[in-house]
């Protein structure tokens, strides 16, 4: 029977658990002096920037915000160890602590705005941080740990009896809607760690669990079969294979269409998808010693990562409760597919890649689908149900298991999820923020653009058709033309379209932009984000869906950008609404390309 590890127990208080208060970073730490174990620990390039800004003769006032649970209160605790505070005057303090600075200025930490909702010292808080972030008094620096929302409800409350705050709350509501970290009227920095990269740091938090030093005590671990341990076959399987890489993307996908999951929300993903188990009466997460008995019983398959990483091992009504189960939920895992890749599960054909892909993951995968499969060929009345569940399960694994360059391939793994450019997405972003040329995609998307605004399957690639519907919406005399703009930056180009990062957090737009004159640069006139759902409704479109029936949504987020794009251009007297003489409609070659021809309005006198 394997021995209790205190580093398993100290990671069972991250996971989904009822009595869990691994959501409070005290009782995180708290719980690591307990079993004796150093903490969870990641690098944070803000930390030491925070610490040379407080080392500083004349300190910047800061201001951590974000969703709860992204290290507000970790980085505030990191800041005041490193400029020599001690952890006992941390742990001892309500609320708030402070220490001199070198300057000789007194730094106040606030560590949750939240705990003084309703406090009579909030005020006093509020008076003193607008002297020092107006310039009206140097003597102290603070560093303020509050979500957005208590953020500006802060400064609200007491608008009457301070009337700078008015103008402090605009001002700081604008830098968190344009992500601005600081603004010339105030002496203040606001770091929002909802907006820094969750990808990056989830192959941090990845790296610091599968390095801790916590793992030696399984060195010495007595069960018989170490090699099949649930445990650290489910670490292994985390780490070191092509599961980390598509969690990574799936979290990034996520956060490009505007759902965030917090450092707290990722540390109890890794932790369920490594103790995560099904079937148990009390515990959704395995100890050393039930990591032991599903070993030695043959049973180790009731830990399934796969599985876990959606938290299919908690029961149903719980799993609701953790945002990282229901956003990689809604990707669809395991309910998309295709048919080559249901052929391959089903038939068992082609065989080398169903020995490669299957028959390889004898614990999770030919083991526990083999003989559920041949039952099902046999067509055995009873089989029907189990294997629907075992044909989903083996679709998830797929998910988390097929490579990465299938990309465009009917083995695609984004084909098992309701994103199925998923892969696509992330490789158009990673180019775009390189630097670097993405032609292929460039031109679907574009394609895209031209087959929703026109109605018609065009093949046109290089210039984008802005058109909208004649006033009979059912004619099919064709489109009326608002303004054609080629696509690309070249120089010549005094109106244009193009794709770039520049996007609010580093996220791909379509822009419409503008020259002043040929080769002078070209500025923005209009945008709009291209985030997931839109880059798939794009690609969808130009894989032959229907514009309007796919997504509403997206058919009329163009629409709207088209109106902006035309009040804009028309806003610079770069076109003529109002101009029939002018008017042109936009129909279908015969080469497959958009053409234009004149709408035949005359003037009468």
């Amino acid at each position: 029977m394997k021995k209790g590890s205190s580093f398993v127990d100290f990671l069972r208080t991250y996971g989904p658990s009822a009595s869990s208060k691994a959501m409070y970073d005290e009782h995180v730490h708290q719980s690591s002096v307990e079993h004796g174990v150093e903490p969870i620990y990641v690098e944070s390039d803000l930390v030491p920037q925070l610490i040379t800004n407080f080392e500083s003769q004349n300190p910047r006032n800061v201001i951590l915000t974000g969703t709860a649970g992204d290290g507000k209160t970790w980085h505030s605790r990191q800041v005041f160890l490193g400029l020599g505070g001690d952890i006992g005057a941390w742990n001892a303090s309500d609320g708030i602590v402070e220490l001199v600075l070198p300057s000789g200025q007194r730094l106040s930490i606030i560590k949750d705005l939240s705990q003084f909702h309703e406090d009579p010292r909030q005020e006093a808080i509020l008076g003193e941080m607008l002297a020092a972030i107006l310039r009206r008094n140097n003597t102290t620096a603070f560093l303020l740990c509050a979500n957005d929302g208590q953020l500006l409800r802060f400064f609200r409350t007491y608008m009457t009896r301070h009337p700078d705050a008015v103008g402090v709350e605009e001002t700081l509501r604008t830098m968190l809607k344009e992500d601005k970290e600081s603004d010339p009227s105030l002496h203040l920095d606001m770091f929002n760690l909802s907006r820094r990269p969750q990808d990056d740091l989830f192959d941090r938090l990845v790296d610091a669990v599968a390095s801790h030093s916590g793992w030696e005590d399984c060195d010495t671990c007595p069960s018989r079969y170490p090699e099949r341990d649930p445990i650290r076959r489910n670490l292994h399987v985390l780490s070191k294979t092509s599961m980390r890489d598509r969690l990574r993307d799936l979290i990034r996908i996520a956060a490009a269409n505007d759902t965030h999951l917090p450092m707290r929300h990722l540390l109890l993903l890794i932790v369920n998808i490594i103790l995560g188990v099904s079937g148990q009466k009390k515990t959704g997460l395995m100890t050393c010693k039930l990591s032991g008995i599903l070993a030695d019983d043959d049973e180790a398959h009731l830990s399934n990562p796969y599985d876990n990483a959606l938290g299919l091992n908690l029961k149903l009504d719980g799993n609701r409760d953790y945002l990282a189960f229901t956003v990689f939920r809604n990707f669809g895992i395991g309910q998309e597919t295709n048919n080559p890749i249901d052929s391959m599960l089903i038939e068992g054909t082609p065989d080398d890649l169903y020995q490669r892909y299957v028959g390889s993951d004898e614990l999770h995968g030919s083991k526990r689908f083999e003989q559920t499969r041949l039952q099902y060929r046999r067509g055995e009345a009873d089989s029907f149900s189990r294997f629907q569940q075992a044909l989903e399960s083996q679709r998830r694994r797929l998910f988390f298991v097929l490579p990465n360059d299938a990309k465009g391939s009917e083995l695609d793994p984004w084909r098992l999820s309701v994103f199925m450019h998923g892969g696509a997405y992330v490789e158009f972003c990673e180019a775009l923020q390189n630097g670097q040329r993405a032609d292929r995609t460039v031109g679907r998307l574009v394609i895209g653009l031209n087959r929703s605004y026109s109605g018609v399957m065009c093949d046109d690639a290089d210039r984008v058709w802005f058109t909208a519907p004649a006033a009979n919406t059912q004619s099919r005399v064709g489109r009326v033309l608002d303004i054609e703009l080629p696509l690309g930056d070249a120089p010549r180009n005094m109106i244009s379209v193009n794709f770039d990062a520049e996007g609010p957090y580093r996220r791909p737009r379509i822009v419409v932009t503008m020259r002043e004159s040929m080769g002078a640069p070209a500025t923005v006139v209009e945008s709009n984000p291209l985030q997931p759902l839109l880059f798939e409704y794009l690609l969808r479109v130009q894989g032959g869906s229907l514009p309007g029936s796919f997504s509403r949504q997206c058919f009329e987020e163009l629409r709207q950008f088209r109106l902006r794009v035309v009040a804009k251009l028309s806003q610079l007297k770069l076109i003529e609404l109002d101009n029939l003489s002018h008017m042109m409609i936009v129909k279908l070659g015969m080469d497959g390309r958009l053409q234009q021809d004149s709408i035949g309005v005359t003037r009468t006198v």
